[in-house]
């Protein structure tokens, strides 16, 4: 039974984790597409030398994009504010899932 409630935990923790990646995809596409002076300035030109076409993924600096996240002021678009508090309650069901699943397993050794 233990097993079971841990792989279902795991599973639930992967499958949120997951979807939180693709909600930061979109975002960024969004951003990309609808707000490209924003994309400027929340991504590098270019990493190690290499233009933001020819990488396999996106060229976001975290230290800007991360405190952008989680800013409130700066939604000057309703699809923004949408996209970040769907953001923000994925990284906050990551965190919970974490948390609950450690404990259990510390508890119940």
């Amino acid at each position: 039974m233990e097993a079971l409630i841990s792989l279902l935990g795991l599973l639930l923790f992967f499958a949120i984790g997951a979807f939180s990646i693709y909600l930061v995809i979109d975002f960024i596409e969004y951003l990309k597409k609808y707000h490209s002076e924003r994309w400027a300035q929340l991504s590098f030109e270019t990493l190690f030398g290499i233009s933001q076409q020819d990488l396999f993924f996106y060229q976001i600096q975290p230290l800007k994009f991360i405190p952008y996240l989680f800013n409130k002021e700066d939604s000057d678009d309703a699809h923004v504010a949408v996209y970040k508090k769907r953001i923000q309650l994925s990284l906050l069901g990551i965190t919970t899932i974490f948390v609950i699943y450690f404990l259990i397993s510390y508890i119940g050794n």
